[in-house]
């Protein structure tokens, strides 16, 4: 009896230690909105034990289940460091999700709904300043939405597109909004220095209304996005429309990071310069400073001279660490003896 009781009380600890860092659940009470909203955190593991290091942020909306995925998709993918780990936060619905995210006042118009106007508001004024009041960000911030969660990020972009590092748009419910593909013709054609990043992905599984109108929305950025915009309209195979909230969580992530890495044909090229210049420009896309780990260089350094044979790619690689880590003794160390 005492050990079930002891389970219960735990259970109702809104602030846990998990697996997977910290989740802390807490509520604003929002003006936007003219009521209290459940927000979510999860922490990565490393958050309270190195507390001088910041992070970006993820915000997840729709359900619960979709913070939960994130959560874990995050958690994965930054424990191989295919992703640097992030703060996610949640935003679940409070009962009426289609208000709250169809964009529009009706099917067919472009007359914005008042409804997705505040929770928007909600979002820009009052949860993500909260978020970086309250935890150490560093000004990389994300934002997913699927279903009609993705017509509303979609509207995001269109209304506020530098508000955020990337827009991810997963299962996109155009057959519901079939005015965006030209709304969206018309943002391009009127901001044609946009830059920044979008990613929108569809199961090839989605059914064929659904699947007609997002050909559509493809064509558009085909034919229209400015040059400057980093975007990615794709598919994801063997996937229907609750599994491409998951599905497409992860893909998006590993698209984001994708230039973290540098293949190793191309570090042979690399000089310290080259490092320098990749890790500003992708500083510049994610929009706030990020450096490739010096562990990572200083492998390469040691695949270069063994498995390659080219001494010269493996010391560039070991100055890079050495510009990025200058209170490593590491990478000193290794660079010392290359160059006896």
């Amino acid at each position: 009896m005492r050990s079930i009781l002891t389970f219960l009380i735990l259970i109702n600890i809104t602030s846990v230690s998990w697996a997977f860092g910290e989740e802390i659940q807490t509520t604003i009470n929002s003006e936007s909105l003219g009521e209290s909203r459940k927000v979510l955190v999860r922490l990565p593991s490393e958050y309270s034990k190195d507390t001088k290091k910041s992070f970006p942020v993820l915000i997840t909306l729709n359900d619960e289940d979709n913070f939960k995925w994130a959560s874990n998709i995050v958690e994965i993918q930054a424990s191989r460091f295919g992703i640097e780990d992030m703060i996610v936060v949640g935003l679940p619905h409070s009962g009426n999700y289609s208000k709250d995210n169809y964009p529009f006042k009706k099917k067919g118009s472009a007359e914005l709904n008042p409804q997705a106007q505040k929770y928007s508001k909600f979002i820009r004024e009052e949860a993500l300043p909260y978020i970086e009041k309250n935890y150490r960000t560093n000004g990389g911030r994300f934002i997913i939405g699927h279903s009609l969660s993705g017509l509303f990020v979609t509207n995001l972009f269109m209304q506020y597109p530098d508000m955020f590092s990337t827009y991810v748009i997963l299962s996109p419910s155009v057959q519901h909004a079939p005015q965006l593909p030209v709304l969206l013709t018309d943002f391009f054609k009127e901001n044609p220095k946009l830059n920044g990043s979008v990613y929108i992905s569809l199961g090839d599984m989605e059914h064929q209304q659904i699947q007609s109108e997002y050909k559509e929305l493809k064509k558009v950025f085909v034919e229209h996005a400015p040059s400057n915009l980093l975007w990615s309209v794709n598919y994801m195979d063997n996937t229907d429309h609750l599994l491409a909230a998951f599905k497409g969580t992860y893909d998006s992530l590993a698209w984001i990071y994708s230039d973290w890495y540098i293949h190793d044909t191309e570090m042979q090229k690399y000089s310290v310069d080259d490092y320098v210049s990749h890790y500003n420009a992708l500083s510049k896309r994610l929009k706030y400073k990020i450096r490739p780990r010096e562990r990572y260089l200083v492998s390469f350094s040691g695949f270069a001279r063994k498995r390659l044979n080219d001494t010269k790619a493996a010391v560039e690689s070991l100055k890079a660490a050495i510009y990025y880590y200058p209170e490593s003794q590491v990478s000193k160390d290794k660079l010392e003896v290359l160059n006896k």
